[in-house]
């Protein structure tokens, strides 16, 4: 019978203790990392002379060491550094300041726009499933082997979008998340050392991370906000455009001419407030003005619209009705509601 490793967290402690300094007490393990030269820190593949950045493999080699520490256990980073060519402490510091900050506006970047694709391949694929519910409603694709054929088609194909969105949501991550996550969740401090490991310069975690995603949070929900409401606005006014189709067909006479006008100009307010929404999200700042003034009318656009569901007692619509108002209040907040920005730099407060 073979033997069981003994994978317990005494275990662990006691083959990291082979090769690191272990404080069972503090639950932090120092971790010297030695280079020759200082230059060697730095990646000379980008950058004029002397403007240098930090190297990222670096990072990624400090990600590989912390991954085999427990969970509850943190990392202090010491660079013993043999020749420093002239570069200060300070200057190699500020370069890994600088690329953990730049990492940092990379990640709010593909957040931003990870955000914006599922948004959009969702609305798709509810869109392309409203299609369907309309043409099985009307009977658009006839009977028989085509309609099956054309149904399944459109059902798969609706279904794909909505999936690729929860894939892209949630199972893909980017490797410049994943390096700066696993960095700054084992690292506790980083110091710059010389070859007699003296220790020349400490900087906490909290130091390096001062400038990181300063957005505060207050701002990052009012960014959800609107690209949750915005898609959701643009999503009815397809589903209104949608509509003018089942008009046409089971309308008659002026009912039919004034029901799709009126359904029209509600899709098109609709659909100009989505597309203002996701315009302003991506940070463009042209047509403001105008998706703000359509913001408004359509506020009272859905005001009309209420009133008369409550006066025909078209209760089902109404229900329908005042979800939108819900979501289109969260919208008008998140459109005019100012930025708001948390200064994490103590320099920048002593400023201000």
């Amino acid at each position: 019978m073979k033997e069981r490793i003994d994978i317990s967290l005494e275990h662990q402690i006691s083959l990291l203790e082979k090769y690191y300094d272990v404080d069972k007490e503090k639950k932090e393990i120092n971790v010297n990392l030695y280079y020759d030269k200082a230059s060697d820190l730095l990646d000379y593949t980008v950058g004029d002379t002397g403007r240098e950045m930090f190297n990222n493999d670096v990072l990624e080699k400090i990600n590989e060491i912390t991954e085999k520490f427990p969970i509850e256990y943190k990392a202090n980073i010491i660079f013993v550094i043999n020749d420093f060519e002239g570069y200060s402490v300070d200057v190699l510091n500020e370069k890994l300041t600088d690329i953990i900050d730049m990492n940092n506006y990379q990640i709010i970047k593909n957040r931003k726009t990870t955000w914006f694709t599922a948004a959009i391949l969702a609305t798709i694929g509810f869109l392309l499933l409203l299609l369907l519910a309309t043409a099985k409603a009307n009977n658009f694709f006839g009977d028989g082997l085509k309609k099956e054929v054309l149904e399944e088609m459109m059902d798969i194909t609706s279904w794909v979008f909505i999936w690729q969105a929860v894939t892209v949501l949630f199972l893909l991550t980017p490797d410049i998340s994943k390096l700066s996550f696993k960095f700054i969740r084992r690292v506790k401090t980083v110091s710059f050392s010389d070859n007699k490991k003296e220790i020349l310069r400490k900087t906490t975690k909290e130091e390096l991370l001062a400038n990181w995603d300063s957005d505060s949070k207050v701002s990052s929900l009012k960014k959800a906000l609107l690209l949750i409401s915005s898609t959701i606005i643009l999503a009815i006014g397809f589903y209104k455009a949608v509509d003018i189709i089942t008009i046409l067909v089971l309308a008659d006479g002026n009912d039919k001419l004034v029901g799709s006008i009126i359904t029209l100009v509600f899709s098109i307010f609709y659909i100009i407030a989505g597309l203002g929404g996701i315009n302003k999200y991506l940070n463009k700042k042209r047509f403001n003005k105008i998706v703000k003034i359509n913001s408004v009318i359509l506020g009272f656009l859905i005001i009309y619209a209420l009133v008369l569901y409550i006066y025909y007692e078209q209760y089902h619509e109404l229900v329908l009705c005042i979800i939108t108002i819900l979501v289109y209040i969260l919208f008008m907040i998140s459109i005019f509601m100012p930025n708001f920005r948390i200064i994490k730099n103590k320099e920048n407060e002593k400023k201000l």
